[in-house]
């Protein structure tokens, strides 16, 4: 039997002996056939790299392929696969945010290029606002917006401010013709700015802008992604022909994710939870995001007799409480199936 490391569906323990949810299963098939032959049957698991392992299924050099082999058409064109042992798909992982840089991320937001810009922006309209209504209003309304340049234009700005927010203390009114024109077409250009700028410091705020740049496949696009050479995912990738690197295992590709080399990695979904939650928990998360679903099953060379043993062992084990222990051992309660 041909396998490869592929936590937690097929992994090394303590003492060398191979374990997870595929041996599991091949452990199975090996008792469901030494009942029905009565004779003993003795396993041998020979460790290869995912394309020397299809390319000895193919070849006939193993009698089966086990661990996290994902059914497609290209292989189903070279070899023979048992029923789907379990079903999941691609997920996304990308750095973990800290709870305590929350107000950090914040502050980002609010002091941004983009919301200074805006700030400015109510200060000039405003400040414009006050020189023009001082200009009408130093001669013949002295006790509101006299006593010099810079006091007239700072009650002009104040009266500004009032008139925006519709607070109204009535403390500063013109009194002219003209300047009570300005007072008029200012309350009415304030209802626009007040809503523009409402708008705007929404978007400056937004959960998405404050936390992860990436939250589903549709933003692989505009980021740094990663993935695990000669696998599914990879295909996935070059199929909507984005730009990617690639890692020899998982394990190295989170690595890489968490020293800030790459911004997301596409893998599939349980292999990155297990990895995650036992070696970076708190540092890298996967998106709750599952797509291009995708079947993993054992490959087999073309009409192999194993498969009809094996695909009864598959169909008695799915959906049975034993076999479900067996994945929530694994992956945790709440695992996709």
């Amino acid at each position: 039997m041909a396998t490869r490391e592929v936590p937690p569906f097929a992994m090394k323990g303590e003492h060398g002996e191979w374990i997870g949810i595929t041996i599991d299963l091949l452990r199975e098939v090996k008792s469901e056939l030494q009942n029905a032959s009565e004779q003993e049957i003795q396993f041998e698991f020979r460790e290869m790299k995912l394309e020397a392992m299809l390319d000895a299924v193919a070849q006939g050099k193993v009698d089966l392929a086990a661990a996290a082999i994902t059914v497609n058409y290209d292989r189903e064109k070279r070899m023979d696969f048992t029923h789907p042992f379990h079903s999941s798909g691609l997920g996304i992982a990308v750095r973990a945010h800290p709870r305590n840089s929350e107000w950090s991320r914040l502050m980002a937001a609010v002091f941004s290029t983009m919301f200074l810009r805006i700030l400015a922006g109510l200060f000039a309209v405003m400040l414009l606002s006050a020189i023009a209504v001082y200009f009408f209003e130093r001669k013949r309304n002295k006790e509101q917006f006299g006593g010099g340049l810079i006091r007239g234009i700072t009650s002009g700005l104040w009266w500004a401010a009032v008139t925006l927010t519709t607070v109204g203390y009535g403390d500063k009114v013109p009194k002219t013709i003209p300047g009570r024109l300005i007072g008029f077409v200012w309350m009415f250009v304030g209802l626009f700015i007040i809503a523009s700028f409402t708008a705007a410091v929404t978007s400056a705020l937004t959960v998405t802008q404050l936390k992860s740049r990436v939250i589903g496949p549709a933003d692989l696009s505009r980021v740094k992604v990663a993935t695990v050479q000669s696998s599914t995912s990879e295909k996935y990738l070059r199929s909507r022909q984005i730009v990617f690197k690639k890692y020899p295992d998982v394990r190295v590709a989170l690595e890489a994710l968490k020293k800030g080399q790459v911004e997301a990695i596409v893998y599939d979904a349980p292999i990155m939870r297990y990895e995650t939650n036992r070696h970076f928990e708190g540092e890298i998360q996967v998106l709750p995001v599952l797509f291009e679903r995708q079947n993993y099953a054992i490959a087999l060379p073309n009409d192999s007799p194993l498969r009809e043993p094996i695909n009864q062992v598959i169909l008695r084990l799915s959906g049975s409480p034993e076999w479900k222990s067996v994945l929530a051992d694994y992956l945790g309660e709440g695992f996709e199936q």
